[in-house]
């Protein structure tokens, strides 16, 4: 239902199939996958009871370090901006919307499991939706009423009855 959810929400644009959309819809499974598989990692730090702040930390500065390699071997600048603007959606999107978001995602992982959670990805497009029209980005239309009804229902669905074991403390 979720794969449905989002085939319904970008029915639209699928009329005009640019290498930009094809790029992010390879990109889009790629970030599943990539998650998926933080997901069981995630997991395996809960039950050996590593610390999820460290955990984020570690891996919130390993990929800092990658970007700055990265652009340093592209020969990229980096240039501070002045704009209050940049700042205040820097702090929002690094500190709320990244280390705070993703430390709750670990704690909803270690308390229903890896693959239960990877379930509420599923949401995803309809939060970004949502937010989407919130932003004034996009116009409520009915493909995008009719794929958060998909995912809303999907997720529900798959979590309504679960069948994980708690993680064993001790």
């Amino acid at each position: 239902m979720g794969i449905l959810s989002v085939l319904v929400i970008l029915f639209p644009d699928l009329k005009q199939l640019s290498n930009q959309f094809i790029i992010g819809i390879l990109l889009a499974i790629a970030g599943t996958v990539i998650t998926s598989i933080g997901d069981v990692l995630s997991l395996y730090n809960s039950k050996q009871r590593v610390n999820p702040i460290v955990a984020n930390t570690i891996g919130m500065m390993g990929a800092v370090i990658l970007l700055f390699m990265y652009t340093f071997i592209r020969g990229e600048h980096y240039t501070m901006p002045h704009q209050f603007n940049f700042w205040i959606g820097l702090l929002y999107l690094s500190v709320l919307a990244s280390f705070i978001a993703w430390l709750g995602y670990l704690k909803l992982i270690n308390n229903i499991g890896a693959a239960e959670s990877g379930y509420m990805v599923a949401m995803f497009p309809a939060i970004g939706g949502i937010a989407s029209v919130m932003m004034g980005e996009s116009t409520l239309n009915i493909h995008l009423i009719i794929g958060i009804a998909l995912a809303t229902s999907g997720a529900y669905i798959a979590l309504k009855n679960p069948k994980h074991t708690k993680v064993k403390r001790g």
